[in-house]
């Protein structure tokens, strides 16, 4: 970037806190890997003043190559998907409820994880989005994990990806 346009962009920013999110989206799937990023997401979420909108998605169909009665067992297989989402993004948000973050909202989100992760990030009109790397090759580190890959080419906002691998 040429450094006239630089120093504008800087002057910019630092006024009506342009840059500075305000809506920040994590996804978490409930893992130690997941629970970094979210950590993550909280920290900045609380030093910003930005409000955390913690998502879990969850597959409402039941298992491929499982012979179903019909609506029963599809409505069965959702409504224990989405309890346990619930309860992922309910722990997830009460184990940072000491951060001091202004708003944290908990969702459980019907879908696959990356699709989820966009949806709630446009509908919300989220201006970043955490995610964490796990699936990222230590000897290829320019390859993404699966999630990270798929929201990176199609997110509307902001992305920070969080190291969480081991």
């Amino acid at each position: 970037m040429h450094p006239e346009k630089a120093s504008l962009n800087m002057s910019q920013a630092a006024k009506g806190n342009q840059g500075v999110p305000s809506k920040i989206v994590v996804g978490t799937d409930g893992s130690e890997t997941a629970q970094r990023a979210v950590w993550k997401a909280a920290a900045l979420a609380s030093a910003v003043g930005a409000e955390l909108i913690i998502i879990s998605a969850y597959n409402s169909r039941g298992p491929a190559g499982v012979a179903s009665a019909g609506f029963t067992m599809d409505a069965q297989w959702a409504a224990s998907a989405q309890s346990a989402a619930e309860s992922t993004v309910k722990a997830a948000a009460d184990e940072i409820s000491s951060f001091g973050i202004p708003s944290v909202s908990a969702r459980a989100v019907s879908g696959d994880p990356a699709e989820a992760l966009i949806k709630v990030t446009q509908e919300d009109s989220a201006d970043l989005l955490v995610v964490g790397s796990k699936g990222m090759q230590s000897t290829a580190r320019f390859l993404l994990g699966p999630i990270a890959n798929k929201v990176s080419r199609r997110v509307p906002c902001d992305l920070l990806i969080v190291e969480t691998s081991d």
